[in-house]
């Protein structure tokens, strides 16, 4: 069987307020520009089937012809993403254009109805109308065409819209390196005026899904498990760095562009989680920073703290004050509640900020291009780096966490940070270890991590009382609370730290 024909794209927000800007740019400038109106019209059957297997089957109308297109799924890292794509001329009817299964037998589409029990029929969902313009770029051995689309999704029977702007750069031919370096001449940070260029994942057709959806995307997971997806113990640490690196920035670029339309206190936080396996990865395999340049790595730290910001806030806000109020029961206790909230909100604006500027576009641009980059083949594998560096960040933890509870709030504090890098080494490592002896002891390690961050909140809360109110009988009052919520908490820890102690560590 032939290998299926495969997209190669990247795409771009753009801030309509610099289209021309955009239009401006000195790589674009060079170029001849062509524009033409597209009409986009998406199907899929009542139960969405095209939807749940991750395809996308429109007919559109692009300078006087039909065309209908099926997309299915593939591969991605954050922004660049490769796809199947089938397009063919599509049937026309009444100068209407439709579609054409028999033009799309090469694709998995037809297989995939012929699977169900009765032959599903397909309908119109939603449409996207926008306007196009195009230019053919040259590079060494790449062909690239940008474009730059402005218009909107809508959906007719409901009503609703959403804008577009953005760029979409597909790779016509050549090395998909070509494709970043291309967002990063565009994104011009050298200049004094760059255009705002976001990265995005998502795709016009899963946005105009998410218009048919009363509810909000979920959060993109940062879950342990895709972090090492395709390593083995054999796999060197230099190509387990690149791995990381990549689906940490995806789970970080998937969640900032849902935090850049929605609200929803989870996208900063698998965020955060991405970002802090990628500098735990960092710190294992390249400590030094003689793999990943140590530019790279300052922007990285940078958008990990203003995540953590953001993240604190929503904890001190959604957590820690409410059960705060709940315990002391005083109309005071309540109005802190109120008076966090719009503390909250500008720290996730200012988040949404960041999300915004060239230095954010530039850091995910720059990682997923170094993550294309050879990895060295000198280095050390997965299976024999596992040993040593699991003892010592054990070795580090115990040493750090003994007399637990007589410990400063600061020293506790590092405790954490300790626990926390331990578990996402063991995460990174699990691939190397044996299976069942992983699982028992993580899964403590887990339980240690959420009682050392109750007690982490607790303390981050105590500090910002004092932005909060100038009542010393409240503060006085919250005091004694946070006293009372200890005890149970430092026991707990300690338990659970000299329960790690005695388990035979898996890496033995």
């Amino acid at each position: 069987m032939p290998p299926s024909p495969t997209e190669t794209e990247l795409k771009l927000a753009l801030d309509p307020r610099h289209v021309d800007r955009l239009r401006r740019s000195a790589v674009l400038s060079k170029a001849v520009c062509t524009e033409v109106e597209v009409d986009n019209v998406y199907f899929d059957t009542s139960t969405r089937l095209l939807q749940r297997h991750r395809m996308a089957l429109r007919v559109r109308r692009i300078d006087g012809r039909w065309v209908q297109t099926l997309k299915a799924a593939g591969e991605g890292s954050g922004a660049l993403s490769r796809r199947g794509e089938w397009e063919t001329p599509a049937r026309v009817l009444r100068g209407q254009g439709r579609i054409d299964l028999a033009r799309l037998a090469a694709s998995p589409l037809p297989e995939l109805l012929g699977k169900q029990k009765s032959r599903p029929a397909l309908r119109a969902l939603f449409r996207t109308r926008f306007r196009r313009a195009t230019w053919l770029i040259e590079r060494a051995d790449a062909t690239i065409e940008v474009a730059l689309d402005v218009g909107e999704i809508n959906v007719d029977a409901k009503k609703l819209r959403e804008p577009i702007c953005e760029v979409e750069l597909e790779l016509k031919q050549g090395d998909p390196a070509a494709l970043l370096e291309i967002a990063l001449e565009l994104l011009d940070v050298a200049s004094k005026a760059p255009p705002a260029l976001t990265p995005i994942a998502r795709s016009k057709a899963e946005r105009g899904y998410q218009l048919l959806e009363p509810q909000p995307p979920p959060a993109v997971k940062a879950s342990a498990r895709g972090f090492v997806q395709g390593l083995t113990r054999k796999s060197t640490t230099s190509r387990a760095l690149r791995a990381v690196v990549a689906h940490g920035v995806a789970v970080v670029t998937g969640n900032v562009e849902l935090l850049l339309r929605y609200d929803d206190a989870e996208y900063v936080h698998q965020a955060r989680v991405a970002l802090r396996r990628v500098r735990s990865s960092m710190r294992l395999f390249d400590r030094e920073h003689r793999d990943l340049p140590p530019s790279l790595a300052d922007e990285l730290s940078w958008f990990a703290r203003a995540l953590g910001s953001a993240r604190d806030w929503d904890v001190i806000a959604g957590e820690t004050l409410p059960l705060l109020a709940e315990s002391i029961g005083s109309n005071a206790a309540t109005a802190l509640v109120a008076k966090a909230e719009p503390l909250r909100v500008k720290a996730r604006e200012k988040i949404r900020d960041a999300a915004r500027s060239v230095r954010y576009g530039a850091l995910v641009l720059n990682s997923e291009h170094w993550c294309m980059t050879p990895a060295p083949a000198a280095a050390e594998l997965l299976g024999d780096a596992a040993e040593p560096a699991l003892r010592r960040g054990a070795k580090k933890l115990f040493n750090a966490a003994r007399f637990f509870s007589a410990l400063t709030p600061e020293r506790r504090h590092e405790v954490r940070i300790l626990a926390k890098r331990l578990r996402y080494a063991l995460d990174l490592f699990a691939v190397a270890l044996p299976k069942l002896a992983t699982s028992r002891y993580i899964d403590p390690l887990s339980e240690l991590q959420d009682v050392l961050g109750m007690l982490n909140d607790a303390a981050v809360a105590k500090t910002v009382l004092p932005q909060l109110s100038k009542s010393a009988r409240l503060k006085k009052s919250a005091h004694a609370w946070f006293a009372s919520f200890e005890p149970d908490r430092l026991h707990d820890a300690e338990r659970r730290l000299l329960k790690l102690c005695t388990m035979q560590m898996p890496w033995k």
